[in-house]
């Protein structure tokens, strides 16, 4: 069973994303307190957490939830996630699979201890259907 392991968010895009005990993920336009609310297509920011512990056996440090400027921390998604899935979350929540990693050239404005995952093996998507999203909520992975 795939699952959330945490949910984060931040103020400010400079910054590392906080753990929160639960988001409201708002349709179109992300989840609300996040500093990416309603500017971006680039809604939600996921990591697997079976990449983080890739990363954090090469790095030899852990990486905290939100370090990596992550949204969602989720455990159990397969390693490639096809372009145009839905993560159904919970009861209520629908996220689109948009974009895999950022492109070469674009430049990723965050980093944690000389570190980021996002442009390589982290996942952007949109907000289809809105709710609550809190740590422990089962992900069902749906084909486009």
């Amino acid at each position: 069973m795939a699952r959330v392991l945490a949910v984060c968010i931040s103020s400010s895009r400079q910054e590392p994303k906080k753990l929160v005990a639960e988001a409201r993920f708002i349709e179109g336009k992300g989840i609300d307190g996040d500093s990416h609310f309603g500017i971006s297509s680039r809604q939600v920011s996921l990591l697997r957490y079976e990449d983080i512990k890739l990363a954090e056996k090469e790095a030899g440090f852990s990486f905290p939830p939100g370090s990596l400027a992550e949204n969602l921390v989720v455990e159990g998604l397969p390693d490639q996630i096809p372009l145009g899935s839905r993560l159904k979350i919970g009861r209520d929540v629908v996220l689109l699979v948009i974009e895999k990693g950022k492109k070469p050239d674009e430049p990723h404005t965050y980093d944690y201890r000389g570190w980021c995952l996002l442009p390589k093996v982290g996942y952007f998507l949109e907000v289809v259907n809105g709710g609550i999203v809190k740590p422990g909520d089962e992900i069902v992975l749906e084909g486009d």
